[in-house]
């Protein structure tokens, strides 16, 4: 444990002792190197993170409780504006407004967007809205409904026809082969062939929309959800990440090449940018619950693999989804937040904030707001590690922590720099602590995680030179510096006791404890804000495992 007033960080030291076997050894072990990166971590990150209080009122978002900030993304607020008559989401990071105001008239173009709705209905027999079928519908009805909308719709920027009306079985789709409004000549195809039909016709007419569209409104236009890959959140592992990125019987028959058998057709040429919906389904406890985030990157990483060079803007929701028990509640927190920043390591180039225009009028605490603002307000301290030439750090697809459960992390490398964003979704409770490595070409980041805390910090990688504070296998120390409590992560390879002390720099044991460590890795908790400020040693005695550090 490090804590003090002083400002010379050479005095800052913590000292480490090991010991292992029977012979009972000790060893020093000094992890300057890791201090350095916590240095950062306390003079970067801290400044940022200042007491954030939410609102307790109802129909309240008190925008101006953060300083305000901009970011170098496309941030869209589809929120509730609460009577806001000075356009506040674009003084906190949004880019673009989608719901309005009546102050709101004088509102310049590039910082409009709007969701088209109601694209595929012009009256309840046309069988594309009725049934979800391309057959038989009137084209010119459709084309005198749409040039009315969009004639009478203000101009915007982004140009979101949300359409919706595919089916997406092919079991589904065969109820059609039999019914009135299917052209007789198709009912006689056989099962495989109808199938086909269907998608060839229902493609083209999904793109006869989105041409129309572009001819008479001149923005950037998407399909909402209508991306290479379809919204999935129980079968993400049902496939290996290689086939998820190259097999085309994967695809959203709207992006399908039928002629090549790979990505292509007009929808996909109409759309300037591509908006997956990645709205959440479960609440805590819920054991599918933790995969949100795993859901959330997946969208934007596997159909960013498939179409690197369209923009990926993702929508969100700070409520769950309508088809479970969570229906219309706000997510937790931690969830908001973690919204908030992950996208962009993904490659995400901006985020649409969606909500349903019939529940703003509810009377509810609407605190998430403030969460994903405050997401977005720390991201913001580092938004120049976003722009010019930089890399992102994918450790492996989000699609793989479905599977493992592990901490979530990534990074951005600009110049020498390395900004880290990690979290736990699935943590046990607020109190369950892990510590997460993070790795970078030779550098080597731990990383320590309570609960479902977001972490976010800048690196510089110069200080941690070529082989950073390595603590590999038997005892890692985390937070360090730390006044309130600190953490003893212990891999033991096997079930042992062990000894824990803890002693001041005079000598003298303040703590001693003998632990049952279990196989693998084990979290201690020390309370210790009791403690003056100073440089404090732990011990460690008979770990099994040896460790090694320059």
């Amino acid at each position: 444990m490090i804590h003090s007033n002083n400002k010379n960080w050479p005095r800052y030291r913590l000292s480490l002792l090991y010991g292992w076997n029977k012979r009972a050894q000790w060893f020093f072990l000094f992890a300057a190197l890791q201090l350095f990166a916590f240095r950062s971590f306390a003079q970067i990150c801290n400044a940022v993170e200042a007491p954030f209080s939410p609102t307790a009122q109802n129909r309240i978002i008190d925008w101006q409780k953060f300083p305000e900030f901009t970011l170098p993304f496309t941030l869209v607020y589809g929120g509730p504006r609460f009577g806001d008559a000075q356009r506040l989401p674009l003084r906190y990071g949004f880019s673009h407004l989608a719901t309005f105001e009546n102050a709101d008239a004088t509102l310049p173009k590039h910082q409009r967007a709007l969701v088209w709705y109601g694209v595929a209905f012009n009256g309840a027999d046309q069988p594309w809205w009725a049934l979800r079928s391309p057959w038989n519908n009137n084209l010119d009805g459709y084309k005198g409904r749409w040039q009315h909308e969009l004639s009478t719709m203000p101009e915007v920027d982004l140009l979101v026809p949300d359409i919706e009306r595919q089916i997406k079985s092919n079991d589904s789709i065969l109820i059609l082969k039999n019914h009135p409004t299917t052209p007789v000549a198709y009912r006689s195809l056989d099962n495989n062939a109808f199938i086909t039909q269907y998608k060839k016709d229902l493609q083209a007419l999904y793109a006869e929309a989105f041409l129309f569209t572009k001819n008479n409104k001149q923005a950037s236009i998407a399909g909402y959800s209508d991306t290479p890959i379809l919204n999935t959140y129980i079968n993400i592992p049902g496939n290996s990440w290689q086939k998820w990125t190259t097999d085309p019987g994967l695809l959203n028959y709207l992006m399908y090449d039928f002629n090549r058998n790979t990505l292509g057709g007009d929808v996909l040429a109409r759309q300037d940018f591509l908006a997956p919906s990645a709205y959440y389904y479960y609440d805590y406890p819920h054991p599918l619950a933790p995969d949100y985030l795993a859901y959330l990157l997946f969208q934007i990483e596997v159909n960013r693999a498939w179409a690197p060079d369209k923009r990926i803007i993702p929508f969100v929701w700070l409520r769950y989804s309508y088809v479970t028990n969570a229906a219309r509640k706000f997510i937790k927190p931690f969830m908001a937040e973690a919204t908030a920043i992950f996208p962009f390591f993904s490659g995400a180039s901006g985020l649409w904030l969606w909500d349903d225009p019939n529940l703003f009028a509810n009377n509810e605490n609407f605190a998430a707001y403030e969460y994903f603002i405050k997401g977005l307000h720390r991201l913001s301290a580092y938004k120049e590690m976003f722009t010019g030439n930089y890399q992102l750090v994918i450790p492996q697809p989000a699609h793989a922590y479905v599977d493992s459960r592990k901490p979530i992390w990534r990074a951005v490398v600009k110049n020498n720099h390395l900004l880290v964003v990690a979290h736990n979704p699935y943590a046990k409770d607020d109190n369950d602590a892990v510590m997460v490595e993070a790795t970078y070409n030779n550098q080597k980041l731990f990383i320590p995680l309570k609960g479902y805390e977001v972490f976010l910090c800048r690196f510089d990688m110069s200080l941690l030179g070529q082989e950073p504070g390595q603590l590999p296998n038997a005892l890692k120390v985390f937070p360090n510096p730390t006044e309130e409590e600190l953490h003893l992560s212990l891999n033991s390879p096997q079930p042992q006791t062990t000894r824990i002390s803890m002693t001041n720099a005079a000598g003298k044991t303040i703590y001693e404890e003998n632990i049952g460590l279990q196989q693998g890795q084990n979290i201690k908790t020390l309370k210790i804000n009791h403690l003056p400020a100073g440089t404090y040693l732990i011990r460690a005695m008979n770990l099994s495992t040896k460790f090694i550090k320059k």
